[in-house]
């Protein structure tokens, strides 16, 4: 399949480059927007939208930011902890803007699920809904943050 100049540049923008050395589509061999509707089909299964995810994440970087590198407890049995990095990131979507490196780790010691979240990836899922490819190592998966979200309500 040909790709529009226009599809063709939003994908090399998701793609592995000096700003984004992984990249933002891991191994995901389906386009953005069929990641993003299938993301978005998993949320509506639990009931949720993206936006409602957005916020449970950015209160785990706040949550993370204030503890100062220390765990902090955000549900039962789920941790999560700051790990700062110097520099910035810029967005694979045009406008967005930079943002803070560093990551947050959070740790279900219940199901021994983890991932990370970065300030760049609470963008991707507020303003586009997006979760990231499969083997991203910032993927965020719909079904695990979905059940951490309900924990969280808790």
């Amino acid at each position: 399949m040909k790709l529009s100049p226009q599809e063709k540049s939003k994908l090399d923008r998701l793609l592995p480059s000096k700003f984004s050395a992984s990249g933002f589509m891991g191994s995901d061999t389906r386009s953005v927007e069929e990641i993003i509707s299938e993301d978005l089909r998993t949320l509506q299964e639990h009931g949720l939208t993206h936006e409602e995810i957005a916020v449970f994440l950015r209160d785990i970087l706040a949550k993370s930011r204030s503890a100062l590198g220390l765990g902090v407890e955000i549900a039962a049995g789920v941790t999560a902890t700051l790990y700062e990095s110097r520099g910035k990131i810029p967005s694979p979507f045009i406008g967005d803007g930079v943002f803070e490196k560093g990551e947050v780790v959070v740790e279900d010691k219940t199901s021994g699920e983890s991932f990370s979240i970065t300030e760049l990836s609470t963008v991707l899922v507020q303003k586009h809904a997006f979760f990231q490819g499969k083997g991203s190592p910032y993927r965020l998966e719909p079904s695990v943050i979905a059940r951490l979200y309900k924990k969280w309500l808790k």
